[in-house]
């Protein structure tokens, strides 16, 4: 009989606990969300316009408005930018002693 019994709780724990973790969950969500402030969007707000050169491009590329070609060729013009502001910079090879 205590078989049984114990058979049953744990049965009814496997019922339970998944609900009471995703009322906990969505309780922590609203919490997270009430100390993040009114950072958010509303729902039929338009998306946050890109901030980098590489994200007004490729929302160009996604609407159209560029060509394929188009956006490859002002990738290419962005890389060969960057590489003159940053040159990559490899250390010399050395022997294989490491000396």
């Amino acid at each position: 009989m205590l078989i049984m019994l114990v058979i049953l709780v744990l049965l009814v724990a496997i019922c339970v606990l998944p609900a009471v973790w995703a009322w906990h969950d969505d309780l922590a969500a609203l919490r997270r969300k009430a100390a993040a402030g009114s950072g958010e969007q509303p729902e039929g707000a338009p998306p946050a316009p890109p901030e980098t050169l590489e994200g007004v491009l490729t929302a160009q590329l996604a609407t159209g408005e560029i060509t394929r070609g188009q956006y490859q060729r002002a990738m290419e013009k962005v890389a060969a930018r960057e590489d003159e502001r940053h040159p990559l910079a490899v250390p010399p090879e050395q022997g294989a002693a490491g000396v």
